[in-house]
């Protein structure tokens, strides 16, 4: 079940229902009773891939727990990684793994042909493995102890409503909130369906509409030329930035309904004015993540400059490798890799040349955006080749008398992104928390009553899944 379905919504009903009327010593066995079911609508028999990679990293860390040995705490962290990292490689890898190395080594003639396997990747899949091996990793650093309880551990990697597509969560973070004590609050009810009313907003109004209009030029790019290109690019860059972040939304504003606060995932990354300071603001939980188990290991910035540029590229490369097994991605994480690096360096210039010298923050936003924003083609393109077409036509082919008109789609989209930059404005200026005031409650109603229209009346509720179920 998607949360913009009628399905989810008669289970958040019953699933925050029954969290509060059930005695306290009961409330976790409810919630790992309805993940369960919420992971086993999608697809039953992926449920015993998770159970099998949680009970080997719950005997894992008890043992990394129990035992001062060196070998063997090294021995156990690797039982967890090659389990947690080879189901992943498996399921969403392999394939990617072997077409990769037959086209560069020329396949049957390098005397190695393996089969492909056809497997359907497990829902999460990418989300879950980064939480049990971040539980995994701080139990072998010693940062959190080994969890006693293999029911709270279940419940860490399936707590439903991150289950999915995140925020990817820490074991010191949510799990003692399990322990906490919660009653029914009105203010926290308040603030978290406000917040999957926005998350809504984002998915079934902008999201999905413009889906519409960027499937329709994507799939078909040799159909199109530059500007309509661009205006679909332009259009993905607010659809998969609505698409995440507005699941995001609906997770933390339901898990904050049952007392439980989720990790920040996003803070308006299109207002960011670097690219460094867009990934302090883009998925930030999975951001958090390389930094601690992967930017840092390598070094991090304690080894000169050039090795810290150096491991940014690698952090980034990675991370395009995460977010799918197609070269796109791979390019993808590359470009981000060079965009941000060569903003270090460059950065590093101007500091001793022109001390204190920094371009006006429109500039800084804007040039960022656009960049962004020609990043995104990397990430919508359906193959290397459809990306360097849609450059092309971007860049030497552009055309407006050409231009492909879908008139509903872009003026609903068009207003989905002006209410959407109205309401982030407000938040990046500091004004979101006076609406809360008393004497604004009829604005803060209006605006609920002004949403809920527009859902109703320009939201695609046919829409797909969310983008990141794929990844």
């Amino acid at each position: 079940m998607i949360f913009n379905s009628l399905e989810y919504i008669a289970f958040f009903v019953i699933a925050v229902g029954g969290y509060f009327l059930f005695p306290q010593r009961f409330r976790n066995r409810w919630l790992l009773a309805a993940s369960l079911y919420f992971y086993m609508s999608w697809s039953a028999p992926f449920i015993l891939l998770i159970l099998y990679s949680t009970t080997i990293d719950y005997f894992v860390a008890l043992r990394l727990d129990a035992t001062e040995k060196q070998s063997t705490r090294r021995a156990l962290l690797l039982v967890s990684l090659v389990t947690n990292f080879g189901a992943l490689f498996l399921f969403k890898y392999y394939n990617f793994f072997v077409d990769s190395w037959g086209a560069l080594v020329g396949g049957t003639r390098a005397g190695w042909n393996p089969p492909l396997l056809h497997l359907v990747l497990p829902l999460g899949i990418s989300f879950y493995t980064f939480e049990a091996i971040s539980y995994t990793l701080d139990v072998y650093w010693r940062r959190f102890p080994a969890e006693r309880s293999y029911p709270r551990l279940l419940l860490f990697i399936m707590f439903f409503p991150k289950l999915i597509a995140g925020p990817i969560e820490r074991a010191g973070h949510l799990i003692p909130q399990f322990d906490r004590r919660t009653e029914f609050d009105y203010l926290r009810a308040r603030d978290g369906l406000a917040q999957i009313l926005w998350g809504m907003f984002k998915k079934v109004v902008i999201a999905d509409r413009l889906a519409i209009y960027v499937d329709a030029v994507y799939n078909n790019p040799q159909h199109h030329v530059g500007s309509t290109l661009l205006l679909a690019t332009l259009f993905f860059s607010f659809q998969v930035y609505c698409d995440f972040s507005g699941y995001s939304d609906i997770a933390i504003g339901t898990a904050r309904i049952l007392g439980i606060d989720l990790l920040r995932n996003f803070r308006r990354p299109y207002f960011a004015t670097s690219f460094t300071d867009f990934w302090a603001r883009w998925h930030i939980s999975l951001s958090t993540w390389f930094r601690d188990y992967l930017y840092v290991p390598l070094g991090g910035n304690r080894r000169g400059e050039w090795r810290r540029d150096f491991n940014v590229f690698m952090v980034f490369l990675v991370s395009g490798i995460w977010h799918g097994a197609n070269w796109t991605f791979v390019w993808w994480g590359l470009f981000h890799g060079v965009l941000v690096s060569a903003e270090n360096i460059g950065r590093r210039y101007v500091r001793r040349v022109r001390p204190g010298f920094a371009l006006p923050r429109p500039v800084r936003v804007g040039g960022t955006f656009a960049m962004i924003v020609l990043t995104w083609v990397l990430f919508r393109a359906n193959s290397l080749a459809d990306a360097r077409h849609v450059y092309a036509q971007i860049f030497f082919n552009f055309d407006a008398s050409r231009f492909f008109v879908n008139a509903s789609n872009i003026v609903y989209g068009v207003v989905g992104i002006l209410v959407l930059v109205a309401g982030e404005s407000l938040t990046e200026r500091g004004l979101y928390p006076r609406i809360w005031t008393p004497e604004l409650r009829p604005v803060r109603w209006g605006a609920y009553v002004g949403l809920v229209t527009l859902i109703l009346m320009i939201g695609v509720f046919t829409g797909g899944e969310f983008i990141y179920f794929q990844f």
